[in-house]
């Protein structure tokens, strides 16, 4: 069955939050600023990127749904947000120069995950502010073992490109 990757919308709310919830995580500002990957009527996951500079974005919150995990959506869905992010952003622009970088912060295991998609660790320093700072006074860091990551990216030739779909 086909997939499709759009923009949430406030119907989706509930279904990606559990998501979220599901892995410790919770929506990270408006619904509509996020991504969902669904197949058919069923949301199996989402994500949400912002972009921090003209040539970085950080991929704030990602999950798929346990039901979901292992069959290849979630390495499908990051692939796609690494491509293209400023098309997964709201109110964001393609980079002038043919590369960028994308940061997240991994937790636990996640970080194997982010590793084969070309993120490597980095320092906490190396993200964009806010993000730099996000796990400095949390009480569960110990817990979570957060990991600052770092994929540097190119963008495709011109005409390349495609849209959401």
């Amino acid at each position: 069955m086909p997939y499709e990757i759009r923009f949430a919308d406030s119907t989706d709310v509930e279904v990606l939050q559990g998501i979220f919830l599901e892995s410790d995580m919770d929506l990270a500002g408006e619904i509509e600023e996020h991504i969902v990957i669904s197949r058919g009527d069923s949301i199996i996951g989402g994500g949400m990127l912002t972009q921090t500079d003209q040539d970085l974005f950080h991929l704030i919150v990602f999950a798929i749904s346990e039901h979901e995990r292992t069959h290849g959506l979630g390495r499908l869905l990051l692939e796609r947000l690494l491509q293209q992010p400023w098309a997964f952003c709201r109110d964001a622009s393609m980079p002038e120069c043919s590369s960028y970088r994308v940061t997240t912060v991994a937790k636990g295991k996640s970080a194997g995950f982010y590793g084969k998609l070309g993120f490597v660790p980095c320092d906490f320093s190396d993200l964009a502010a806010p993000f730099a700072g996000q796990c400095d006074d949390c009480p569960e860091a110990a817990d979570c073992y957060p990991v600052a990551m770092n994929c540097n990216c190119s963008r495709m030739p011109s005409g390349s490109e495609g849209a959401l779909s």
